[in-house]
């Protein structure tokens, strides 16, 4: 969560600073370099809002849960990229190569994605035990 909050004050301080940069040869006589940079700002900010907001975060959403607010097991075997006839080991190898992946501390993955394929794994292995 600290490297979304320090990225988004980057993005920020680039925007704030393109602006600047883009009033500031603009007055000084150069609008024609001056504009360009000074809307690229701009449309830098809007991008970095919108990241805030999680518009456009870019992160992979998880898919909708069922109503009870567990995920089905078909949803489970999907996470993982299995079918049911997946034994105990395929499914722990599954697991494993996601969350090598999809852990918040590779910066590829986030909290909620490794929960999600931390669940898919309990409800994988708890059918193939109950069959």
């Amino acid at each position: 969560m600290k490297t979304e909050k320090a990225a988004r004050m980057v993005r920020y301080l680039l925007a704030g600073g393109a602006i600047t940069a883009g009033v500031l040869l603009s007055l000084r006589g150069a609008p024609v370099l001056g504009g360009p940079i000074g809307l690229m700002g701009l449309g830098m900010l809007t991008q970095a809002m919108r990241r805030g907001a999680g518009a456009a975060s870019g992160e992979q959403s998880p898919p909708p849960q069922s109503p009870s607010g567990r995920m089905t097991i078909d949803e489970a075997f999907e996470v993982l990229g299995l079918d049911r006839t997946a034994t105990e080991d395929e499914v722990m190898a599954a697991h494993r190569r996601l969350m090598k992946k999809l852990h918040p501390d590779t910066g590829e993955g986030s909290p909620a994605l490794a929960r999600q394929v931390q669940e898919a794994r309990e409800i994988a292995l708890g059918y193939l035990r109950m069959r």
